[in-house]
């Protein structure tokens, strides 16, 4: 175990660590959830708009408290990464309560940010500061993405899947100019990200993204049938 600054325990997946990180998010969520049931729609969405910021000003933090320890890297620790732009999306979504953001970015969420939880590439262990920021961040999300599908009853379409992608590739290609400009690799468009990953078991760079773009079309419409069948069913149960 790290202290706030200290590097000396590198984080291992699947270790105890890891599994407890988790179950403490899936407690925490249903207790939280169940919480917030019980609160009016607007203190739900200031909270999870307060959950948001912090997501935010956390990621912000990162550049300073990398420069104090002589750590940063322009080509690394920028927001420029899906997990670490996506809290300022958060904000938008929950400060304007927008179910179009929230469905175009709902399957980046789901399907991108969830593995990062499940193969993780954060490098310290608890409870060193980025450790902390890459763990409050990235289930924070999940619980942002899930929420308004879970306790609002936001659906979702066949037609954010496609905005979905589209937009995926916009900022892709806004990505892939800045990644040239730094000679770095945001959101791994130039390049498989280091470790372990899921990206681990697809072909080499380029053709990687090509067909990780056709598995999160795949995926994105088997995540939309399963919503819907959920829906299907809830209605079954308000008819009988």
């Amino acid at each position: 175990m790290n202290s706030f600054f200290e590097t000396t325990n590198l984080f291992t997946s699947y270790t105890t660590e890891h599994f407890v990180v988790l179950s403490f998010f899936v407690v925490g969520v249903t207790v939280f959830i169940r919480w917030m049931k019980t609160q009016t729609d607007e203190k739900q969405r200031r909270t999870l708009l307060a959950i948001a910021i912090t997501m935010a000003s956390m990621q912000l933090a990162k550049i300073p408290l990398n420069l104090y320890t002589n750590t940063f890297d322009v080509t690394r620790d920028i927001p420029l990464h899906m997990c670490n732009f996506l809290p300022f999306v958060m904000i938008w979504i929950y400060a304007s309560k927008s179910r179009l953001v929230w469905a175009t970015t709902f399957f980046w969420v789901v399907l991108g940010v969830s593995q990062a939880n499940l193969t993780p590439s954060v490098t310290y262990s608890l409870f060193h500061y980025d450790a902390i920021r890459y763990w409050s961040v990235h289930l924070g999300l999940v619980l942002l993405a899930l929420y308004p599908a879970i306790v609002w009853k936001w659906k979702l379409e066949l037609k954010d899947v496609g905005r979905t992608i589209i937009a995926l590739n916009v900022v892709a290609a806004i990505i892939y100019g800045i990644n040239i400009l730094l000679g770095s690799n945001y959101l791994y468009v130039m390049g498989k990200p280091p470790g372990t990953t899921f990206f681990s078991i697809l072909p080499p760079w380029p053709t990687y993204i090509l067909v990780l773009e056709a598995i999160i079309l795949i995926w994105a419409l088997l995540l939309l049938g399963i919503f819907k069948g959920i829906e299907s069913l809830q209605l079954k149960k308000l008819d009988a």
